[in-house]
C-alpha cells in the first residue's frame, strides 16, 4: 500500500511533473499576490497623498488602462524579483535539474535566435498596423512637440516594462511549466495546455474576449514552438519583447487590453471591432490570428536550419 501510494507522488526519485506543475501554480499565485498587494496599497496611498479621498474616484484611478507607467515598471519589477529565486528553487529542489536547463543555455545560434525573435515580432506586428490602417480601420496621425516628447519618454519607460514582461511570463509558461508538463504529458499536449493556462492568464485584463483568450492561447503555442524548435527562451522571450514593443510604444496600440502611450496618434475608428481588436488592441482580432498562424513555417523552417547547422542540436521539430 505504502509503494503505490508513493508512486502516485514520487517517479524517479523525484516528485511527479503534475504535482510540481501544481505547486508551482499555487506558489506563483500566492506570490504575486503577496507582490502586488503592498504595490497597490502603495499606489493607493500616493492617490491620497495628492488628494485623492473619495472611494469613487480611488476605484476609478486603480482601474488597469487609467494606472500610470511608473506603477507597472514597478510591479513588474517586483514580480520578477519574486519569480526568479521561485523558479530557481523549484528547478533544483523539486525537478533536481540546473535552472539553465530551462532554456538558457548558450550554443552557437542564440544570439541569432534573439534577432529572429525580435525581428518576427517586429515584423508581423508591423504589417498587423500596415492592413489595419490600409484598410481604414484605424486613424493615424502624428504628434505634436510637446506630445512627441511625452509619447518618446512613455516608449521608453515601456520598453523597459516590456523587457520584463517578456522575461517573466516566459520564464513561467515557456520555461518551468512547458518543460516540466513535456516530462509528464509529452510536447504536443504541454505546447496546449502551458498555451491556454498562458491565455487564461490575461482574462483580467480590460476588453478581454473570446477572441483575445484564442489569440494569446495561440501566440503561446507560437512562442511554446518556439522553444521547442531551439531547446531555448532566448527565441520567444525575443519574439515577445518585439511584438509588445511594436505594438504599444512604436504604433501606440492597446497591448492586451492597456494603452501605454507612443509615438503616434492612433485611434481605432470602431467599426470593424472583430478584424482589429478595438480597446483590447490587435490580440482581440482576427488580423493577428493570421500573423500568428504565419510564424509557424518560418519556425519550423529555422529549427530545421539549426538542427542541419549543428551535430549538437537536438531541438525537436513537431
Amino acid at each position: 500500500m505504502r509503494t503505490s501510494i508513493s508512486r502516485l507522488f514520487v517517479m524517479d526519485g523525484r516528485l511527479r511533473s503534475g504535482w510540481r506543475v501544481g505547486s508551482y501554480l499555487i506558489c506563483c499565485l500566492a506570490g504575486l499576490l503577496i507582490t502586488q498587494i503592498p504595490i497597490a496599497l502603495l499606489y493607493i496611498g500616493y492617490l491620497a497623498f495628492k488628494g485623492v479621498s473619495d472611494m469613487a474616484d480611488i476605484l476609478a484611478a486603480v482601474q488597469p488602462d487609467r494606472l500610470p507607467l511608473w506603477f507597472y515598471l514597478l510591479l513588474k519589477t517586483a514580480e520578477l524579483a519574486m519569480l526568479l529565486p521561485l523558479t530557481y528553487g523549484f528547478r533544483r529542489a523539486l525537478d533536481r535539474q540546473s535552472f539553465a536547463s530551462l532554456g538558457f543555455r548558450r550554443d552557437r545560434a542564440w544570439p541569432l535566435d534573439l534577432v529572429l525573435g525580435l525581428a518576427l515580432g517586429g515584423l508581423q506586428m508591423s504589417i498587423i498596423f500596415g492592413i489595419e490602417w490600409a484598410g481604414g480601420w484605424l486613424s493615424v496621425g502624428l504628434l505634436d512637440g510637446a506630445a512627441m516628447v511625452r509619447g518618446l519618454a512613455a516608449g521608453g519607460v515601456s520598453a523597459a516594462l516590456f523587457v520584463l514582461v517578456a522575461l517573466g511570463e516566459e520564464l513561467m509558461f515557456r520555461g518551468y511549466l512547458l518543460v516540466n508538463l513535456r516530462d509528464g504529458i509529452g510536447r504536443v499536449m504541454a505546447l496546449v495546455l502551458s498555451s491556454l493556462l498562458f491565455g487564461l492568464f490575461h482574462a483580467m485584463n480590460p476588453n478581454f474576449n473570446p477572441l483575445a483568450l484564442a489569440n494569446i492561447a495561440l501566440a503561446g503555442l507560437v512562442f511554446g514552438y518556439g522553444w521547442l524548435v531551439t531547446g531555448n527562451l532566448w527565441l520567444p522571450m525575443a519574439y515577445h519583447f518585439g511584438w509588445n514593443l511594436f505594438q504599444g510604444p512604436i504604433f501606440s496600440l492597446p497591448v492586451s487590453g492597456v494603452h501605454y502611450g507612443g509615438l503616434l496618434a492612433v485611434l481605432d475608428r470602431g467599426t470593424s471591432p472583430l478584424v482589429t481588436g478595438a480597446n483590447f488592441g490587435p490580440e482581440g482580432g482576427i488580423v493577428s490570428t493570421l500573423a500568428l498562424l504565419s510564424a509557424f513555417p518560418v519556425l519550423w523552417t529555422w529549427g530545421r536550419w539549426r538542427r542541419s547547422g549543428s551535430s549538437n542540436e537536438r531541438s525537436p521539430i513537431l
